[in-house]
């Protein structure tokens, strides 16, 4: 029997949906998991009985829970929101959370103190990841002193619990660059935010909208041995696909052809062919 592609969106890929609208769409597109995006306004992960409607949805329609983005580890009340973002997330059925360790683009000034404080608020999670079987993956931002931070921290923290979330779209920033990041982590890559880039400021795009070598990536993110779904964290604010359905159903599509490269050794001719002129670069909009 023929694996089926473990194929996740985040809930961010148009926050404009509520989520319980979204639930239908996504699963209806072909999609085995979804991931929750950050933002409180569109899902609050502290209500209860906002976390038992999107389980019982969820469950209704197949899908399962891939992970949950959760607040920034520096943040003044991050100990009391991530520990929240922990119990929502086993609840759920998610194994990890994700977050950034600190601001999209912090310099160096102040630094030190930063990364003090997001080991401190990690050494708080412990308890509660151990206890529920989870793991915690920091996500690489603004190439410099910002993904310094989370690689820094990641260093120093327990590598069982603590690992990389890959964002594609984020590493590449004033590229094309080499995947060396993956690289470096081929061992603790717990999660995955794929998605294209096109120019500065317009991102997060469905592969081949973009200018990231794709099967380039592919293969680096193979031989790093990532075992988990494939997080399409693709968003509609900057795609050529404006219809929902349609947008899905083409991040559905590329995601396939992603979880084949990684997970398969390599796609089929006509996956191959797919994901080579997805990679090719657009036209500046």
């Amino acid at each position: 029997m023929t694996e089926r592609p473990a194929i996740s969106i985040a809930t961010s890929f148009q926050y404009d949906i509520p989520v319980d609208q979204q639930i239908p769409i996504v699963a209806q597109a072909g999609f085995s998991h979804i991931s929750l995006g950050v933002r409180p306004e569109h899902f609050n992960c502290r209500i209860q009985a906002t976390r038992a409607s999107f389980k019982k949805e969820c469950e209704e329609y197949g899908l399962k829970m891939d992970s949950l983005h959760a607040t920034r580890l520096d943040e003044p009340d991050a100990e009391s929101n991530l520990l929240k973002a922990i119990e929502a997330a086993a609840e759920l059925g998610a194994s990890r959370v994700v977050a950034h360790a600190g601001p999209f683009n912090c310099g160096r000034e102040g630094f030190s103190e930063r990364l003090r404080v997001v080991l401190a608020t990690c050494a708080v999670m412990v308890p509660a990841l151990r206890e529920n079987g989870m793991c915690f993956a920091i996500e690489n931002v603004m190439p410099g002193p910002a993904t310094d931070l989370a690689t820094q921290a990641l260093a120093e923290l327990d590598p069982t619990i603590f690992g990389l979330c890959y964002d594609s779209a984020h590493d590449q920033i004033d590229g094309p660059r080499s995947f060396s990041l993956i690289d470096r982590f081929r061992d603790r890559i717990f999660s995955v935010h794929l998605s294209d880039r096109i120019r500065a400021h317009v991102d997060h795009v469905i592969p081949g909208e973009g200018f990231i070598d794709w099967a380039g990536m592919c293969t680096v993110l193979r031989l790093a041995h990532f075992g988990g779904p494939i997080l399409m964290e693709v968003m509609m604010q900057h795609s050529r696909y404006q219809d929902p359905a349609i947008f899905l159903q083409k991040a559905y599509e590329a995601g396939v052809n992603t979880w084949k490269r990684v997970h398969n050794n390599g796609a089929s001719n006509q996956a191959s062919q797919a994901i080579g002129a997805a990679a090719a670069p657009q036209p500046e909009r």
